[in-house]
C-alpha cells in the first residue's frame, strides 16, 4: 500500500511541476489521458502533524470508508490515499467514486483527485451504470458536461469542509504511533488514536458511564473519559 501511495503522490508532483494541460472544464486537468483535479493549500499557523492527523481523521469520520480496506497511509512521509464516494444532489441515486491522494509537508497539503467514476442505479435490479470521467465527451454530450459540473461542485464543497476541519479541530497529542501503524489497540489509547488505528466503528453506545465501540461481532472497545480501558477481540 505504501508503494501505491508513493506512486500516486509522485504522479501528483508531475502534475504540479509539469503543469498538465488544462481542461476546458475547470477545475479539471489532463494527466496522461486521465481527468484529474490537482491543487494545494497553504495553511498558515497549522503545524504539519496537525494537518496530517486531522486530514486522516476527517476521511475516517466523513469519507464513508473502511480504513483497513480503503485507506493507504505512509505515516513517515505523511501521505494518504483513500477511495471516496460523493452522492449527487437531490437524492437522485447518482454518486461519484474517486481516488483522493494527499501529501503534507510543513504547512502545505497537496491533493490529487483521480480515477473519477460516475455511478447510477439502473432500472435492472442490482445493476449499476458506471462511466469513467476519462471517457467523457462533454463537447458532444451535454449530460457528460453535467456530470463534470456536478462533481466539481460537490468536490469543492467537500474540500472546503476538510480544510475547515483541519483549521479548527484541536488535534490531541498522539503517543501510540507504533500501535496505529500496526492497526492494533492497547489500553490507555485515546478515542482518536483508536480511530486512527482501526477506523470508524460500526456502532457506538453509551452505558453506565462507559462508551462501547463495536467493530464486528467479535471486536469491542470500551472507553472511560475518552480513554480505552477494556478490549474484547
Amino acid at each position: 500500500m505504501k508503494k501505491i501511495v508513493t506512486l500516486a503522490l509522485g504522479m501528483l508532483m508531475c502534475v504540479l511541476v509539469l503543469q498538465a494541460q488544462d481542461s476546458p472544464y475547470p477545475p479539471y486537468s489532463e494527466m496522461k489521458g486521465k481527468v484529474v483535479i490537482s491543487n494545494f493549500y497553504s495553511l498558515d499557523g497549522v503545524f504539519e502533524d496537525n494537518i496530517f492527523v486531522n486530514s486522516l481523521l476527517w476521511m475516517i469520520k466523513n469519507g464513508n470508508v473502511s480504513k483497513e480496506k480503503s485507506i493507504g497511509v505512509d505515516y513517515d512521509k505523511k501521505q494518504i490515499q483513500v477511495r471516496l464516494f460523493l452522492s449527487g444532489k437531490d437524492d437522485t441515486g447518482i454518486r461519484y467514486q474517486y481516488m483522493f491522494s494527499a501529501s503534507v509537508k510543513d504547512n502545505i497539503i497537496t491533493c490529487l483527485t483521480s480515477d473519477i467514476v460516475y455511478e447510477a442505479d439502473a432500472a435492472v435490479i442490482k445493476f449499476v451504470k458506471k462511466l469513467s470521467f476519462d471517457k467523457l465527451q462533454p463537447e458532444k454530450k451535454p449530460k457528460h458536461k453535467e456530470y463534470l459540473d456536478e462533481f466539481a461542485s460537490l468536490h469543492k464543497k467537500w474540500m472546503q469542509q476538510l480544510l475547515d476541519f483541519i483549521k479548527t479541530n484541536q488535534s490531541p497529542a498522539i503517543t501510540h504511533w507504533n500501535e496505529i501503524k500496526d492497526k492494533e489497540v492497547v489500553k490507555g489509547m485515546t478515542e482518536t488514536e483508536c480511530l486512527l488505528s482501526l477506523g470508524k466503528p460500526m456502532s457506538i453506545q453509551q452505558n453506565e458511564g462507559k462508551t462501547e465501540w463495536m467493530y464486528d461481532a467479535y471486536t469491542y472497545l470500551f472507553f472511560e473519559n475518552g480513554v480505552l480501558v477494556s478490549i474484547i477481540k
